[in-house]
């Protein structure tokens, strides 16, 4: 089940890499030599074998290089030339690229997908009144699913397939699934459609527009979302854990939203241009009030209300250190990666790693890269306001979250979020079903934060419908009575136990063979024995699985589509054979353990079916 985890986890991070504060008994660094050690020091604690950096200010780059090691065989060390592989950073030069045409007048980002790319097919029921527009492809507000398994790795087509023809693999990944511009969800396929549409306008491949109107005239003379054979030279070598091989430098499909590879150098020399508004010297890469609307959500319910935090057109807001931060992160196989820059437009940074299995490394080299850019500097005050008791009892009762990243994993998500909001003292506090407590403080009458960010990221607010929701960055969640959900997540959860337990029993039933009853009613044993496998094999194929092997057909993946394809048909066996036990007089513990069991199973398998997870063919999902 690595891969549901990850894709929970990756749901809650995705909108920045946070900076934190450092421990109180470590001494920020005050010269590059001190950073550099500091730097290592994280890398030596954490395992990550290299990174990349660049120290940027207004005036320019302060210092870029490497720490530890880009070939951990070889002994190679990180350079400023140093490529990685940057992931969804890609998606910054995708819609700056964007906003460009629509500097040009050649495109205006509210104009519908279908209109501006007419081939591209979208499944939306509200397509009538809210189309899919431009703007939503780059700010993940358009509805759409996240990656689906056969459109992430690219392991039988050339690596350039058209992007017209790499949107043909799945189009169900382009269902709507909620109103347009109402909520925010992290869709690489929207990524992937938004480079079709500048494609589609410019009348060039997504690339070479990149590499002429970004790259070129920034200074990226090296940076591409092109990923050869050749280009592996240059590339440092990716890792997933502290002492294992390197991964191999994968195809993916969805090139627009993660293909890019950069260096520390040519990336430091983008932020240089995002702190001096859109200029690089001479030249003006973008203009400064198109770039202010990327750094801003502008098509959402959180963004209507009057939330200005969020994930804008590839520019998110990282909100959790000392000092208000702009910028993206990215992850793909064996690399992690973010840029940031202050909102004051003084410092900047870049942090490429070699290495995906230490987020702690990613978050403690950014404090570090803070701490000695703001050197001497004041954070900002964390805004408060005082709001009345009444107002604050208005937002309390149960919020469900509604805005699954995967739908795929959605059904777990439904049975394991939500949260009760009461009102102590002068704040909100946030008390999850599953996790701990959260103070939200209040910004405005409708805006909050968390004690620990510099700036509201969350507001209430109603929905078309009325629905209070809670709503800011990728989160979302509805005011719901708590007793409807209750009523279908614990039976869930606690069937999800009982249908695993003959899998025990199965010893105990062996062991007692002889003394059973001449039948010993095995039929109905091997009914719930049925049940339990057919949850247990796919759960233990999934933990057999990497990511790369999800979206073909194999022996792990079979088993993941027979399983689930015999849940219910064991669950209807199980059902029988209990009856017939009830009728045939087996022994009381038997009747009341089958029945108990038959029972779990029918309420999973409906479960189950409502999520549409029987019969699951990843391959083709």
């Amino acid at each position: 089940m690595r891969w549901i985890v990850s894709a929970l986890i990756a749901t809650a991070a995705c909108s920045g890499a946070p900076v934190v504060s450092p421990p109180a008994s470590a001494p920020p660094p005050t010269t590059i030599e001190e950073f550099r050690s500091a730097v290592q020091a994280v890398l030596s604690d954490t395992g990550v074998p290299g990174a990349g950096i660049a120290l940027v200010r207004e005036s320019g780059v302060e210092w870029a290089g490497g720490v530890g090691l880009a070939d951990r065989d070889r002994g190679t060390p990180v350079t400023a030339d140093t490529h990685f592989r940057a992931g969804s950073i890609s998606k910054t030069f995708i819609a700056m690229a964007l906003v460009q045409l629509s500097e040009d007048d050649a495109l205006d980002l509210d104009t519908p997908v279908t209109a501006v790319a007419p081939g591209v097919r979208i499944d939306n029921p509200w397509d009538a009144s809210d189309p899919v527009r431009v703007i939503h492809l780059i700010q993940h507000t358009a509805g759409f699913d996240d990656m689906h398994f056969n459109e992430m790795y690219n392991v039988t087509d050339p690596p350039d397939i058209p992007l017209a023809d790499m949107l043909q693999i799945n189009r169900r990944s382009r269902q709507v699934r909620w109103r347009p511009g109402s909520r925010a969800s992290y869709s690489n396929p929207g990524f992937g459609v938004a480079g079709h549409v500048l494609e589609f306008v410019s009348g060039e491949k997504y690339e070479d527009f990149i590499a002429s109107r970004i790259f070129e005239p920034a200074g990226m003379t090296t940076s591409s979302f092109v990923l050869t054979a050749a280009d592996e030279a240059t590339l440092a070598k990716g890792y997933k854990d502290r002492s294992g091989p390197p991964v191999p430098y994968s195809q993916i499909y969805l090139r627009p939203a993660g293909n890019l590879h950069t260096s520390p150098a040519d990336l430091g020399k983008f932020v240089h241009m995002l702190l001096n508004w859109g200029e690089m010297g001479d030249v003006l890469v973008v203009d400064p009030e198109y770039l202010s609307n990327m750094e801003h959500p502008r098509a959402s319910l959180a963004s209507d209300a009057g939330l200005r935090s969020g994930y804008g057109s590839g520019i998110a807001s990282m909100l959790g250190g000392p000092f208000p931060l702009l910028g993206h992160n990215g992850g793909i196989d064996g690399f992690s990666s973010v840029f940031a820059y202050s909102t004051s437009r003084d410092i900047g940074y870049v942090v490429l790693l070699n290495s995906t299995h230490s987020p702690d490394a990613m978050r403690r080299i950014s404090s570090l890269a803070v701490q000695y850019l703001k050197a001497g500097i004041e954070p900002p005050e964390k805004p408060q306001v005082s709001v009345p008791a009444a107002t604050l009892r208005a937002y309390e009762g149960y919020y469900h979250d509604a805005n699954p990243r995967n739908q795929v994993s959605a059904f777990m998500e439904w049975l394991l979020t939500g949260r009760t909001m009461v009102v102590e003292g002068d704040a909100l506090y946030a008390e999850p079903v599953f996790g701990q407590r959260q103070r939200w403080l209040p910004v405005s009458d409708s805006l909050f934060r968390q004690e620990n960010e510099v700036e509201a990221t969350r507001v209430f607010t109603t929905d078309d419908a009325g629905t209070m929701v809670f709503t800011g960055g990728f989160a979302y969640a509805e005011r719901t009575p708590r007793w409807a959900v209750e009523l279908v997540r614990w039976p869930v959860l606690i069937s999800f136990f009982v249908v695993l337990t003959p899998i025990a029993f199965l010893v105990v039933w062996l062991m007692h063979a002889r003394r059973a009853t001449p039948a010993g009613f095995w039929w109905l044993k091997g009914a719930l024995l049925m049940c339990a496998c057919s949850i247990a094999a796919p759960i233990g194929a999934l933990d057999m699985l990497d990511a790369t092997q999800m979206g073909v057909r194999n022996v792990w993946t079979g088993v993941i589509f027979f399983g689930s394809l015999m849940l219910p048909v064991a669950t209807m066996l199980a059902v029988l054979f209990t009856i017939d036990a009830w009728r045939n007089e087996a022994g009381r513990w038997l009747r009341v353990y089958g029945l108990l069991v038959a029972t779990s199973a029918v309420v999973l398998t409906l479960y189950l079916w409502s999520w549409g997870m029987l019969a699951l063919r990843s391959w083709d999902a």
